[in-house]
C-alpha cells in the first residue's frame, strides 16, 4: 500500500503546487480544496491514477496517520 503523501511547492513566482499520493478517489480533491483556503485559488488539477480509483474514506486515513504516532 501506498504511503498518504502531501507536498507542498511555493514556487518563486509565487506560484503554489500541490502533490497529493497515496489518497484514492475524489478524497484527493476534498484534500486540495482544504489547502486552497490557505494558498489561494486552484488554477488547474491533474489527475493521477488513484483519481480514478473508488473514494477512500478520509476520516480513516487521518486516524490511522494519528494512531501511528502514538505508538
Amino acid at each position: 500500500m501506498r504511503p498518504n503523501e502531501i507536498e507542498l511547492k511555493i514556487l518563486p513566482d509565487g506560484n503554489v503546487e500541490l502533490h497529493i499520493q497515496g489518497i484514492k478517489g475524489k478524497s484527493c480533491v476534498e484534500v486540495a480544496k482544504f489547502f486552497e483556503k490557505f494558498v489561494g485559488e486552484m488554477k488547474s488539477l491533474n489527475y493521477t491514477n488513484e483519481y480514478y480509483e473508488p473514494d477512500q474514506d478520509l476520516k480513516s486515513v487521518f486516524e490511522q496517520k494519528i494512531s501511528e504516532k502514538n505508538d
